[in-house]
C-alpha cells in the first residue's frame, strides 16, 4: 500500500511539475507579447474626464477644403461618469470593497499567490478552466482592456499585466481607478457618480448602509438593481454589512440595526437626463461596437478610450435630412392620437447608392425614451420576402416575372377542437388561385411565399440572411423556457415572423441592395475616428458584397415598384414625383406595421407599434405609410438638386415581354375568350428566361346559353380538394370535366 502511495504521489508531483513548467514557458512567451504601453495608455485614459465630438459634412475623402462641422458633443460627466480621487470616497466604501473583493490588496503585488495556486491546482486536478482568485488589480486589467476569455494564456497575461501595473502605480492609484470605472447599472459608471445618482450625496458622505448598497450593486448591477430587484439588492447589501461587521469596519450592533431596514434610493426620475440626438447615440454605439470587435475592448474600455482621447467622429449624417425627420417627429400633431397612449413610430433614412445612414429617429415627441425603436427588434413580416425569397430565386433563374403559382393554402391541420385550420393565411384572407410571381409580391401573397420557401429550403435562406445581410438576431436553434426556438421554419423565413425580429435600421440598410443593383455596401453611420490632436484612431472602411447580379436586382426592384403603384402601398404619393418602390409588412396580430421604400436617392424604413407589443395597431387617423410619404417628400424636396432629378430605376439589359396571366406563357388566341376579359400582361425578364411557348392553360369550351352556344375560355388548374370550405376567386373559371363537356 505504501509503495502504491509513493508511486501515486510521484506521479502527482510529475504532473504538477510539468504543468507548472509548461505554464512557466507559456508565461515567458506571453510576457513577450504583452503591450504594456497600451495598458498604461488605457490606465491614464480612464482617469480622463474627456469628451466625444461628432461632425457632419464629413466627406468620404478628405479634400483641401475639408471642413466638417461640429453638431454634437458629450462630456464624460454628461454621460453619467465622473472622476473622484481616492480621498473622496467614504471609508465605508473603501474598506467595504477591500473586505468583499480582495482582503490582501495592500499586501500583495498585484496577484494573490495563494488564491492563484489554488486556482492552478483546481485546473490540474479537476480540469476546471473557470479561474478564480482575481485581485482588484487584476479586475482593473479586465475592466480597462475588456480581456475576459477563460483560458490559461489569458490568465497568465492578466497576471503579468497586473504585476506591471503594480510596479508603475501606487495602491491608492489602482484602487482609485477601480472605484471610478465599475459599471453601476442604469447607465451609471463609477462609485462616485453612483453615490450622487442613487442617494443624492457625494461619495465621501455615504453612511455604512449606503456604502454597502453600492458595493452590492457593483457585484452584479442587473441582478441587484435597486429599482427592479429591491429585495435581492437588500439581501446582498446585508451580506456586505455582515462581512463589514466581521472585519470590524462596523460594529455588530450597527449591523443588526441596519439589516432589517429597506434599501432607500432616490426616485429614478431624479437621475440625470439629457436630450440626446438619436443619430449621435447611434454613431457612438457603432463606434464602441467596432472597437470591441476590432480592438478587443470591452464596452466600458471602449468608452474609456474614446473619452480619454477626446475622440472626434466624422459621421455620415446629412444635417438637413436629420433636421427634417427630427422636426416632423417632434410635432405630435403629425401623428395619430393613439401616440399619447403609447403608440410609437420610428424611421431610418439611408443613402440608396452608398448605404450611408443619413437620418434616424426612434420615437415620437421631444421626450427622451429609454430606447430607440429604430434600433430595437421588431417583426419584419412580409418586408423580409424580397430579400429572403424573390431576389435569390430570380437570381438563380428558378422563377421569372410570369412564373405562376396557385394561391391556395399549402396545408391544413386540426386544432384542439377538431376544426381544420389552413396554412398559411393571406392578409387579407383572400385566395386568388393562379397568380404570377409579380402579382404575388404586389399583393403580398403568403401562400406563394411558403411555396418559394419550399423551393429554396430553410438552410439556404437562413445562410443568405445571416451571411449576406448579417441579420445576426435570427435563431438557428436554441432551447428556451417554453421549448425549442428556431427560425428555420416557414413562418419566420417565408412570412417574416422571426423569433426575435430585426431592427428597422438593419432592414432598411438591407434594402439598399436593390439600388445597389445586387451589390450590398456595408451600412455606415461614420467614416473615421480621430483623437483630439487629429491623429487617426480608426477608419470605418467601405465594404461591399455582391449578393445577386444586376439583372435580378432590377427585376425585383420592378416587382416592388408595382407594390407602390397598385399594391399594398398604393397610397404612397411620392411615386408621382420620383421612381418609388417598396414593401409593406404586418406582423401577426397587427403588432408591427412596417414599410421599407426607396427611390434612386434615398431608402427609408418606418415602423409603427407599441414597444411592449401589448396592443395591436388599430389607428385609422393616420398610418405609417402616410407618415413615410410625408417625411420622404420633405427630404427629397429639400435635398435633391432640381437639376439632378433625372435618376430612375434602370431596366437596361432586361427584356420586356407579354404573357398570359394564368399560365405565364405567351398569349394565345384561346386566352382572348377568358370570361374575365383581358388576361394579357407585360413584365421584365432576364434575356433567355422570357416566355417562349404559347399558353397551355386556357381551354376553349362552349357554354350552353339557350338557344345559343357561347364560345368561352376556361383555365386548367390543379384539383383543389380541401378538407374545409375555402373560397378561391378563380375557381368558377376553372375547367372541370364534370361541369363542362363541350370542349371546342
Amino acid at each position: 500500500m505504501r509503495k502504491f502511495l509513493k508511486i501515486f504521489f510521484v506521479i502527482i508531483l510529475f504532473i504538477v511539475f510539468f504543468t507548472l513548467l509548461g505554464i512557466g514557458v507559456l508565461a515567458l512567451y506571453t510576457s513577450r507579447n504583452v503591450d504594456f504601453a497600451a495598458d498604461e495608455e488605457l490606465f491614464m485614459d480612464a482617469k480622463s474626464e474627456g469628451r466625444i465630438s461628432l461632425y457632419y459634412d464629413a466627406d468620404i475623402n478628405d479634400g483641401e477644403d475639408y471642413t466638417p462641422t461640429l453638431f454634437y458633443e458629450i462630456t464624460s460627466i454628461e454621460d453619467n461618469r465622473k472622476w473622484y480621487s481616492y480621498e473622496d470616497f467614504s471609508p465605508y466604501l473603501r474598506e467595504g470593497f477591500i473586505a468583499m473583493e480582495d482582503r490582501a490588496f495592500f499586501s500583495h503585488h498585484g496577484v494573490d499567490i495563494k488564491r492563484t495556486v489554488a486556482a492552478t491546482l483546481n485546473l490540474v486536478v479537476k480540469g476546471n478552466k473557470s479561474f478564480g482568485g482575481s485581485t482588484i488589480t487584476q479586475q482593473v486589467i479586465k475592466n480597462i482592456s475588456g480581456d475576459n476569455e477563460k483560458t490559461v494564456k489569458r490568465k497568465l497575461e492578466e497576471i503579468i499585466r497586473a504585476y506591471h501595473i503594480e510596479s508603475s502605480h501606487s495602491k491608492e492609484e489602482i484602487f482609485e481607478l477601480y472605484l471610478n470605472i465599475i459599471p453601476m447599472g442604469n447607465g451609471i459608471v463609477g462609485l462616485g457618480y453612483a453615490a450622487e445618482a442613487y442617494f443624492g450625496k457625494e461619495p465621501s458622505q455615504l453612511n455604512s448602509a449606503e456604502a454597502a448598497t453600492l458595493i452590492a450593486i457593483a457585484n452584479a448591477p442587473t441582478r441587484y438593481n435597486p429599482y427592479k430587484n429591491k429585495n435581492a439588492c437588500k439581501d446582498k447589501r446585508n451580506t456586505v454589512l455582515y462581512v463589514m461587521s466581521e472585519q470590524g469596519i462596523i460594529g455588530e450592533e450597527e449591523y443588526l440595526k441596519i439589516k432589517d431596514s429597506e434599501v432607500n434610493v432616490i426616485k429614478k426620475d431624479r437621475l440625470g437626463k439629457r436630450e440626446n440626438s438619436d443619430f449621435a447615440d447611434t454613431v457612438i454605439s457603432d463606434v464602441i461596437r467596432d472597437f470591441m470587435e476590432n480592438r478587443g475592448y470591452s464596452y466600458e474600455a471602449a468608452k474609456i478610450f474614446l473619452y480619454g482621447k477626446n475622440a472626434k467622429i466624422y459621421t455620415t449624417m446629412d444635417l438637413e435630412v436629420q433636421s427634417i425627420m427630427q422636426k416632423y417627429f417632434n410635432d405630435t400633431d403629425n401623428f395619430p392620437s393613439e401616440c399619447s397612449f403609447g403608440l410609437e413610430f420610428s424611421m431610418v433614412i439611408c443613402d440608396s447608392e452608398e448605404n450611408l445612414l443619413r437620418g434616424i429617429v426612434g420615437n415620437v415627441g421631444t421626450g427622451k425614451s429609454a430606447y430607440n425603436n429604430a434600433l430595437t427588434l421588431h417583426t419584419p413580416a412580409s418586408t423580409l420576402k424580397p430579400l429572403a425569397l424573390y431576389l435569390p430565386l430570380i437570381n438563380e433563374r428558378r422563377i421569372t416575372w410570369s412564373t405562376v403559382f396557385d394561391d391556395t393554402p399549402v396545408s391544413f391541420s386540426k386544432n384542439s377542437s377538431g376544426k381544420y385550420i389552413e396554412y398559411p393565411k393571406n392578409s387579407p384572407a383572400v385566395y386568388d388561385g393562379l397568380t404570377t410571381v409579380a402579382d404575388a409580391v404586389k399583393t403580398s401573397k403568403n401562400t406563394v411565399a411558403v411555396r418559394l420557401y419550399n423551393m429554396l429550403g430553410a438552410e439556404k435562406i437562413y445562410e443568405n440572411l445571416t451571411e449576406n445581410y448579417h441579420f445576426d438576431s435570427l435563431v438557428y436553434k436554441e432551447e428556451g423556457k417554453n421549448g425549442t426556438i428556431t427560425d428555420l421554419s416557414s413562418s419566420p423565413l417565408a412570412l417574416g415572423q422571426l423569433s426575435r425580429g430585426l431592427s428597422l435600421r438593419k432592414l432598411t440598410e438591407a434594402y439598399t441592395v436593390f439600388c445597389g443593383e445586387g451589390n450590398l455596401k456595408k451600412g455606415r453611420s461614420y467614416f473615421r475616428v480621430y483623437d483630439g490632436k487629429d491623429n487617426l484612431l480608426y477608419e470605418n472602411e467601405r465594404e461591399e458584397n455582391r449578393i445577386a447580379d444586376k439583372e435580378a436586382a432590377r427585376i425585383t426592384t420592378q416587382f416592388l415598384v408595382k407594390v407602390v403603384e397598385s399594391g399594398t402601398a398604393s397610397k404612397i404619393t411620392l411615386k408621382n414625383l420620383y421612381d418609388t418602390a417598396g414593401k409593406t409588412g404586418t406582423s401577426g396580430g397587427n403588432k408591427d406595421k412596417i414599410f421599407v421604400g426607396f427611390t434612386p436617392y434615398y431608402t427609408g424604413g418606418i415602423w409603427c407599434g407599441y414597444p411592449d407589443k401589448s396592443k395591436a395597431v388599430i389607428s385609422t387617423e393616420k398610418n405609417h405609410l402616410t407618415v413615410w410619404d410625408e417625411v420622404m417628400k420633405l427630404v427629397h424636396e429639400k435635398t435633391v438638386d432640381k437639376n439632378e432629378r433625372e435618376k430612375t430605376f434602370s431596366v437596361s439589359g432586361l427584356v420586356l415581354s407579354s404573357f398570359c396571366k394564368d399560365s405565364g406563357q405567351l398569349f394565345s388566341e384561346a386566352c382572348e375568350y377568358d370570361a374575365r376579359g383581358d388576361r394579357l400582361d407585360f413584365g421584365y425578364f432576364i434575356e433567355g428566361t422570357e416566355p417562349s411557348s404559347e399558353c397551355s392553360c386556357h381551354l376553349v369550351v362552349y357554354e350552353n346559353i339557350f338557344p345559343f352556344l357561347k364560345k368561352i375560355s376556361l383555365i386548367r388548374a390543379p384539383e383543389r380538394d380541401f378538407p374545409k370550405e375555402i373560397t378561391v376567386s378563380d375557381e368558377k373559371y376553372v375547367y372541370r370535366e364534370k361541369r363542362y363537356k363541350n370542349v371546342a
